[in-house]
Order: C-alpha cells, then structure tokens, then sequence
C-alpha cells in the first residue's frame, strides 16, 4: 500500500499571496487557492496590462476518474479530510485551464471554509489525496484546495406567452406559467429561488415542485410541513422577492429606452442619407430598397418601444403588490436530508398547491420553456446537436414553447452518447433563470459532493 506522502517530501515553494488571490482569474467565483499538487509554474502578471491569463472550467468527459469517483475514491478522500479535520464544503471533478484550451487538465477541487486551513497544511493534504490518486493508478489527475462556501439560492393570472414576433416577447416570459418561475416565500422574502415543474393530484389540483431551501431557507427549521386544515396559517408562495421585481420592472424600462434610442439614431440616418443627393439617385431602386429599410427599422424600433412603454406600465399597475404576485401555498415538504437514499442524494423539494384563480387555463402552457428570442432558431438547434453524428428529430416549435417529457436515465447521466464537435462525450442541458435568461451548456458526468453540518460539534452530513 502506498505511503501517504508528508509536505516534506514533495517540497515547492509556498503559495505567494498573489497567486492564492489571482490563480483562479477568469473563472466567476474567482476563489482563492489554498494548494495545488501540480508542479506548474504559475507566472505572476506582467505590467502592463497587469492581468494573468484567463481560466475556464470543462466538463470532464470521458476519464478512468469517473469510474471509480463516486463508489471509492470520493469517500476515501472524504475520510482523508475529516481524519485532518479540514472543514470542507464540497468536492468536484472539473477540468480547469486556460481559456481556449480544449482538454485541461483534470482537477479534483476541494472546496473548504475560508481561513480555516493554513497553505502549509493545506499542501500536506493535497498531497495526500495525490497519493490516494496514484495508488488508485490515477496518475493524470491534480488536487486543488480553494475557499469555497457552498450557498443554497433560494421567482391578476400568470400572463399568455407573447408570439415569437412580439417585442415584449422576452420580458413577458418571467410574468408566464412557463417552467423558471422566480418565486419566494413571503415569510422570507430575502431567499429566493425557481420553481421546477408541474404536477396534479387525483383531484386535478396543480402543484409547482421546487426545491425546500428556497420556500424554507432556514436549517434550524427542519421539521415535516404539510397543509393539513384551512385553521393552519398559510405560508404564501409570490413570484419575484420585492428586490427582484424592482430590477425586472427596471429592465422593462431600459429595454423600451434602447428602442427609442434605436428610433431617433434611425431619424437621423433619414435626415442625412440624401443630403447633396440628385434627384436621379434618391429616385433610384437601390436608393429605393435603402429607404424602406430604414423606414421600417424606424417602424420596428417605435413600435417596439411603445409596446415595451405599455409593458412597464401594466406590470407596475398590475404586478406591483405583493399580494397580487402571490401564486400558491407551501403544501407540503418533508425533512430536508442529506445522504438519502441508497445513491445518498439530498432530499430537498416542497410542493406548492397553485392558485387556480392565477391560471388561466387557455394559456396555461404546462411543463415547457419558454426558448425566448434571444438565440434564433438555427443556432439554438446547433448549440444543442453540436455534432454531425448526434442524430435527433428536433424541430424547433414555432411557439418557442419547449414541451418537457421523460427523463434521462442515471447511467446515461454519467455515461452520455451525445458528442461534442470536439468528439468527446457530453450532455448537453438547457435552462432559463431569472437574470441569465436562456443558457445552454454541458452537465458534468461525475458527481459533486457537498458536506452540510455543524463544525462545532464535529457533525456533518454528505
């Protein structure tokens, strides 16, 4: 069996406190880097322009590491951690490089409370989960320690979708019973989060699942909720936190200034598109063609405006209240539960009974997203087949309204048949959030742990 190596023998000079803040740039998070196994010289940025170079995380794709990461090697190095008593919060399988390379390199990132371990201990654990690595014949893969809290996010009748050709089409879509509904619970309006999907019971009532956390943000609250009698207080589910429609209402606003803008540049295009023209030209049928371009742009961006100018208006009257945003009931939620289950999943969901006085059953568009306007059609159908031998029979609906069905089978989650135009396997994943809108990218085929529990008290839960 292999030794698990000490700091000592695998000496390398200490991290600087430039390369623990500025390792990760490019990356969202940006976190700071504890250790790292990897004997690569990082190179500190030169001045000018002062920044290093990018970084970007990848699915990992097809890897021995994903053989053996969820039934062994995660749970040895879960031990390795918790024998150090290292408070860590999450552990991930990425590949992690520069910007623009094709196939980083394979990096398991563990994720630990900030300014609880120190570079020098941090290396000696890093190194030790190297070991483990090795000794499981895992020789191409790196560990990287990085602070990382782990944040659960906690949005009159839900609006008909608008028609592709609709300027307001995109901004009425979070206002729809489209899936990706901004919610939150009026007993705590500072956690927010989306609903999932829909369902019905036996009596025909309609349900949003969505996650616990969001509609019961607080830990220390982790008792059954059901809605038993009409006596028990209602804990009423809204859409959007007040936070989150001042900021949908404002970008109705500055999306109708855009257009204006659009409009009045137009007008002066017109103004001086035939100045010192003859009359042979302006009366020419290229001069022709340009002029009704631009007075239908004019026409487009106007109008555009005007409907988006309504928009604001009627979503102010009608939306404003709280209580007119309020869509349902916490109906029910078990214990939220770590570890459950025979795959020791995380049992977190709660249903919320849907106000049937906020549906209207001729718009009610079921379990479907919404695609928007934002990715037109041709690429929206490239970015999801992005190979010539992914076979499929999509067609993209012409009432953008994508109908969910079925779901993906466990192994193929972690064993995809799609390919890449780089040829390596993926799943490819959509979804729309209330301030990304539409995104489309690549699940990772390896599982992520995250550890909940107390610190204090030694107690923690995978």
């Amino acid at each position: 069996m292999t030794a698990i190596p000490s700091c000592a023998a695998f000496p390398r000079p200490p991290i600087s406190s430039i390369e623990a803040n500025l390792y990760y740039y490019g990356l969202y998070s940006r976190p700071i880097l504890v250790a790292r196994t990897s004997t690569t010289l990082w190179k500190p940025p030169v001045c000018p322009p002062g920044y290093p170079s990018a970084k970007w995380l990848r699915t990992v794709g097809n890897h021995p590491l994903g053989n053996i990461w969820e039934g062994n090697l995660a749970p040895q190095i879960h031990k390795i951690l918790e024998s150090r008593a290292v408070k860590w919060t999450s552990t991930d399988v990425a590949r992690i490089g520069l910007v623009g390379e094709l196939l980083p390199p394979v990096i398991i990132w563990i994720g630990v409370q900030p300014a609880t371990l120190s570079r020098e201990d941090g290396h000696a654990v890093a190194m030790a989960c190297k070991a483990l690595l090795v000794e499981n014949q895992i020789s191409n893969v790196e560990v990287e320690i990085r602070e990382s809290v782990v944040t659960q996010y906690a949005g009159p009748k839900l609006l008909k979708p608008a028609p592709p050709a609709d300027p307001t089409a995109e901004l009425r879509e979070p206002l729809t019973s489209t899936l990706g509904l901004s919610i939150c619970s009026t007993r705590t309006l500072w956690a927010e989060g989306t609903g999932g999907f829909y369902l019905t019971d036996r009596n025909m009532k309609l349900y949003l699942v969505t996650a616990r956390h969001v509609v019961i943000p607080s830990d220390s609250d982790n008792q059954v909720h059901e809605h038993k009698f009409s006596s028990q207080r209602l804990n009423k589910i809204a859409l959007f936190s007040p936070t989150s429609f001042k900021d949908y209402h404002q970008r109705i606003a500055i999306a109708s200034s855009d257009k204006q803008s659009v409009a009045e540049y137009m007008k002066r295009v017109r103004q001086v598109a035939f100045e010192g023209v003859g009359p042979a030209e302006t009366n020419s049928v290229e001069a022709m063609k340009v002029q009704t371009y631009q007075d239908n742009t004019l026409k487009e961006a106007m109008d555009a405006s005007e409907a988006l100018r309504k928009l604001h208006v009627e979503v102010a009257q009608n939306w404003s209240n709280l209580e007119n945003r309020i869509i349902g009931h916490l109906r029910f939620s078990p214990v939220l539960k770590y570890g459950a289950g025979e795959k020791r999943y995380t049992q977190d969901f709660a249903l919320i009974e849907i106000d049937q006085s906020k549906i209207d059953i001729g718009s009610f568009t079921g379990n479907a997203i919404d695609l928007g306007t934002e990715i037109v059609p041709g690429k929206f159908t490239r970015m999801m087949f992005p190979h010539p031998k992914n076979s499929h029979s999509f067609t993209y609906p012409a009432n953008r309204l994508f109908q969910i069905r079925g779901t993906i089978p466990d192994a193929e989650l972690h064993a995809p048949t799609m390919e890449d135009q780089n040829d390596e396997r993926c799943l490819i994943v959509l979804k729309r959030g209330r301030t990304t809108g539409l995104t489309i990218g690549r699940a990772n085929s390896i599982s992520s742990f995250v550890r909940q529990g107390s610190y204090l008290d030694g107690m923690a839960n995978l």
